[in-house]
């Protein structure tokens, strides 16, 4: 099985991109959607954040305060790192789990769609990166159009790789500051670039 590891800036069209490719046929491993899992209710990763961070961050409804917690990581680069250590080994070993699955099944080509693919080291486990990048006040709208405030949206982006970075380490770049044609037709160019036939 063959593994594009796929990322890019909150506000990018990362999400987009995904869904593109997998109208051309790649299976999508969503890493947003195995991390929520690994801090479900009743997990052993909830537990352990809240044994570290405390009860408040933890909705009345047993749930993780996925709002408090941003906060606090977004302004504290240490407790960040805390919880980097306590829930990456457990979601990093989700994604495995999925990408063997995949490859048991017979799947020929995989996405594996992961915001923080090069912080948490998962390129190490694909084929090539791909970056889905964007101008800064492109990505502060799209997010602003998510509900998320500019002042918000700019201290997100600001405690993610400088995107020039994620492009150096990226096989492929994609440029999403145009329209959604430009977009399908420069994905459908390297799909077709990198899974020939």
């Amino acid at each position: 099985m063959k593994l594009i590891g796929l990322t890019g800036d909150a506000g990018s069209g990362k999400s987009t991109v995904a869904r593109l490719l997998a109208e051309l046929g790649a299976a999508v491993i969503d890493a947003d959607r195995l991390a929520r899992a690994v801090v479900a209710p009743g997990s052993p990763g909830l537990a352990a954040v809240a044994a570290r961070f405390g009860p408040s961050y933890l909705t009345p409804g047993g749930e993780l305060d996925r709002a408090q917690l941003g906060d606090l990581v977004f302004n504290d680069p240490e407790a960040h790192r805390v919880l980097d250590e306590i829930l990456l080994p457990p979601i990093t070993r989700a994604i495995e789990d999925e990408i063997a699955r995949l490859e048991r099944e017979g799947t020929d080509v995989a996405v594996l769609d992961a915001p923080r693919l090069l912080e948490a080291r998962l390129d190490r486990l694909v084929d090539e990166v791909w970056v889905v990048t964007a101008d800064e006040p492109v990505k502060v709208a799209r997010l602003a159009a998510r509900g998320v405030p500019a002042d918000r949206a700019r201290r997100i982006l600001a405690n993610q790789i400088p995107q020039a970075e994620k492009v150096r380490h990226a096989h492929r770049v994609i440029d999403n500051n145009g329209s959604l044609t430009d977009l399908r037709a420069q994905v459908i160019k390297a799909w077709t670039a990198f899974h020939p036939g």
